[in-house]
């Protein structure tokens, strides 16, 4: 159990606040579940994924909402990104940390399509990225998206990753993907 999943009631965000220039990173709570359930549920947010939504029902949705975004699992740690006005706008996640090789995945979800195109998502990459170099080891923070996304390989070349070429995911449909990174030595 992590030190942001300790205490942390069903329907309280616990910390670490993540500010950004515009906006704010915060852990999910249940008053988030409505926002979270739709944007997985929009084919236009993800259709680059093949896996969503990952529920057809808000009553299928919710244990696996509080179980994994509210409570976490351990190995994979959620935020809500809210903008400017504190209205919230997508969601931002680490996950398969690997202390032995000192690296971490990221995955970005704006799911407000209103606020596509206008730098909320690398500025939220840029922000949890600040946040998981100061986790102990860490000195890589990758992410992989298809190849055809353009938006989402923009945002994280805006936020300082670097592609370093194509690769297959087991869990698309063969189209290439695409791995980036950014190194610790890169950011400090």
């Amino acid at each position: 159990m992590t030190e942001l999943q300790r205490d942390n009631k069903a329907d309280v965000a616990q910390g670490p606040y993540l500010r950004g220039e515009r906006i704010q990173l915060r852990r999910p709570s249940m008053k988030d579940t409505n926002y979270v359930f739709h944007w997985e549920r929009d084919d236009e947010v993800w259709r680059y994924d093949i896996h969503r939504p990952y529920s057809r029902t808000m009553g299928e949705f919710l244990p696996t909402f509080e179980r994994n975004y509210i409570r976490g699992n351990g190995r994979q740690f959620w935020f809500i990104i809210e903008d400017e006005n504190r209205i919230p706008i997508g969601t931002i996640t680490y996950f398969n940390v690997d202390n032995r090789l000192g690296q971490a995945e990221l995955g970005l979800g704006l799911g407000d399509k209103t606020r596509w195109g206008q730098g909320y998502g690398p500025e939220a990459i840029r922000t949890l990225v600040r946040y998981i170099f100061t986790l102990p080891g860490i000195r890589r923070v990758y992410a992989e998206t298809a190849l055809a996304n353009h938006p989402s390989r923009r945002a994280f070349e805006k936020a300082g990753f670097t592609e370093v070429g194509q690769i297959y995911d087991p869990r698309s449909t063969g189209e290439p993907w695409v791995l980036l990174e950014i190194w610790k030595s890169h950011t400090m």
